[in-house]
């Protein structure tokens, strides 16, 4: 009996597997053919995953998996080891490892943050990889002053190598790291601290450095360490200014941004106001803080009343403080006006361009900042009045359960992390235990917070990559990795491209444009396709992660079954798709209907428009999944309705 689909007959739909038409309308028709409500919102339409599914992609970039491992249950005896056990499990089926780790979701995920959150967490995948390539990754390694000195004053393609470099990695990383947390923190951070990186060969050539010390190497450390080291970076002294401000004019940009963007934010900003007119905070925050240079200042006296906000005085004020702040950029010259080599990239001081005067900073306009304090004293207090303020530990923390929970967290965990945040001020662990206050509450915990993100294009693609088995090296000078990142690009997100310092948005809504969503599927249909008849050089391992797990002939009904449960890591009560004999009209699934029909339809040559779908439950001869012979071609087929799970609502959300 023919399915009476009635989208069969729609000449656009057949359009999809012939000319592979990158439009989601076609997916919504599916969906509204057979009764269902259309997903504005990219969630109406999907399952909801079950806690580790859950877990694995808010935590990181998805699920990773080479091999369907059986289940295992855990030991209930078994103490979770410090070397992190189960290695027959690892860079094998991610969701089989979480459940392998306890006997409750609560003991898994405890046990799986603090695994994450650890320094001693090894990463073999991504380390073979790098040592595989060392050419293409050596700066990765390598100090500032070299790499500085070497390249700062040479041209166009030895000064933006750094950055090319770490633009591959972070892919690269992203979708074999085992430590999934700190890259999903890395991109985090290098948004929160955002500074374009093709602004000029300074922040070219520095960017290795700028992504391994100040961004990896306090990802999960102390944030006052962080802000003070991004500050005396030459990435950032170039990008806001802060190396062209001086006394007698000062600069104030890179100042406006430490409060605005990297501390207090604008939530905590009262404008032109003058600073006697700001509300004062209950309490100094910064009594029994211990920090010796604002107990010298007597910024600690509990005494002292201290703003709630910030205004633009504490702006112009901090800008005085950071006057004089430079950077190694003294070029060393052959005596004939050509440069031979760069700098060091190191911070310095101007003494004879910083402002001495007193300063009132957050003081309600008094000013404990003494005159004739120097340039490097002036500065590390401004940046350490807005590192431990109240506010600042607000700020970070909705942002962080922004990027972890939804666009709008509930105001009890915003509440806990900023707790978290405030009282370790001083701890070297403040943003990790930050994290595990979030990562374990019950916010992150409740489905009903799932769906409330979609992907960006980064997340987007390197879930893609990690779930349809990517087996690709993303690095630099190498022509593959060039076209990846043209299309890529084009979506909306280069990574370290945003121009303006506020970094790439978070908010759903500015990632669900139809040109950011044109530009992703474009993006996932050049994955599936290039290199696709070279068992060698395929970048995703679609058929040979299909035959591997089909040792006969499958059916379609079985291919569609099996990808949808590998790549979105488990199968709904009732399946993706119906038993055997069922119609597409009695899929119980959306996106189960949509891939059936898919895979399944017919009709392309002249006359035979209206020929009726491949029989669901007729075997394909496995050799023709590999081999792609006319007139089905099931490798084609098959790469499709990959790309289309990887298209549809269910994969898009976090």
């Amino acid at each position: 009996m023919k399915d009476p689909h009635p989208v069969l007959e729609n000449p656009s739909r057949r359009k999809l597997f012939k000319s592979r038409t990158k439009d989601r309308t076609l997916l919504r028709q599916d969906i509204a053919a057979h009764g269902a409500p259309v997903p504005n919102n990219l969630s109406d339409a999907a399952e909801v995953p079950p806690f580790a599914v859950r877990v694995l992609t808010r935590m990181g970039f998805g699920l990773r998996r080479t091999t369907l491992a059986p289940a295992v249950e855990p030991d209930p005896d078994r103490i979770f080891a410090s070397r992190f056990d189960r290695p027959d499990l690892l860079g094998q089926d991610d969701v089989a490892y979480f459940e392998s780790l306890g006997n409750t979701d609560d003991q898994r995920l405890e046990r799986y943050v603090d695994e994450q959150l650890s320094d001693d967490l090894p990463d073999p995948d991504w380390e073979a990889r790098k040592a595989a390539y060392p050419n293409s990754f050596d700066i990765l390694d390598e100090d500032l002053a070299t790499t500085y000195s070497e390249r700062e004053c040479a041209g166009f393609s030895q000064y933006v190598e750094p950055q090319r470099q770490i633009e591959r990695a972070a892919f690269t990383r992203a979708c074999y790291s085992r430590r999934q947390l700190l890259e999903l923190m890395a991109d985090f951070w290098h948004n929160h601290f955002n500074v374009f990186s093709g602004g000029d060969e300074d922040i070219y050539v520095s960017w290795a450095d700028w992504d391994k010390t100040v961004i990896r190497g306090h990802a999960f450390g102390n944030f006052h360490d962080m802000l003070q080291a991004s500050a005396k970076h030459p990435a950032m002294l170039y990008y806001l200014d802060n190396y062209a401000n001086e006394a007698g004019g000062f600069n104030e940009n890179y100042a406006r941004e430490l409060f605005e963007l990297h501390t207090l934010g604008a939530i905590n900003y009262l404008g032109n106001t003058s600073p006697l007119d700001a509300p004062a905070l209950p309490t100094n925050p910064y009594a029994g803080l211990g920090d010796p240079l604002l107990d010298a200042l007597q910024y600690s006296n509990p005494a002292r009343e201290i703003q709630s906000e910030y205004t633009d005085t504490d702006v112009y004020e901090a800008a005085r403080a950071l006057t004089g702040w430079r950077y190694d950029d003294q070029d060393v010259d052959d005596g004939m006006g050509n440069c031979i080599s760069g700098g060091t990239g190191a911070f310095l001081v101007d003494e004879g361009e910083h402002d001495g005067g007193p300063k009132a900073i957050l003081s309600r306009n008094v000013g404990f900042i003494p005159a004739d304090g120097g340039a490097v004293h002036d500065g590390e207090v401004a940046i350490k009045l807005a590192a431990y303020h109240p506010g600042t530990a607000r700020y970070i923390a909705l942002k962080l359960c922004q990027r972890l929970i939804s666009d709008n967290p509930p105001e009890t965990v915003v509440q806990a992390a900023a707790d978290t945040f405030y009282a370790n001020r001083r701890d070297p662990r403040q943003i990790a235990k930050t994290l595990r206050t979030i990562l374990l509450s019950d916010e992150f915990k409740d489905p009903a917070t799932w769906g409330q993100k979609i992907k960006r294009p980064f997340e987007y693609v390197v879930s893609a990559m990690r779930a349809a088995r990517c087996d690709y090296t993303w690095r630099f000078d190498d022509s593959d990795s060039d076209r990846m990142l043209s299309v890529f690009n084009n979506a909306g997100q280069r990574l370290y491209w945003w121009r303006t310092p506020d970094g790439y948005p978070d908010e759903r809504a500015a990632w669900m444009g139809s040109s950011t969503l044109v530009q992703n599927w474009r993006l996932i249909d050049w994955l599936l396709d290039e290199n696709n008849n070279d068992d060698v050089n395929r970048v995703m391992r679609v058929v040979d992660t299909t035959l591997e797990h089909f040792p006969g002939n499958p059916t379609p009904r079985e291919l569609v079954a099996f990808w949808c449960h590998w790549i979105l890591g488990f199968t709904p009560d009732g399946g993706w798709v119906g038993p055997i004999g069922t119609f597409y009209s009695n899929e119980p699934t959306a996106l189960g209907r949509a891939c059936m029909q898919f895979i399944t339809q017919q009709g392309f040559p002249i006359g035979e428009e209206n020929a009726p779908p491949f029989p669901a439950d007729q075997f394909i001869p496995r050799n023709e999944l590999r081999d792609d012979p006319s007139p089905n071609r099931w490798y084609r087929r098959l790469r499709g309705m990959v790309a289309l799970i990887l298209w549809s609502p269910n994969f898009m959300q976090r």
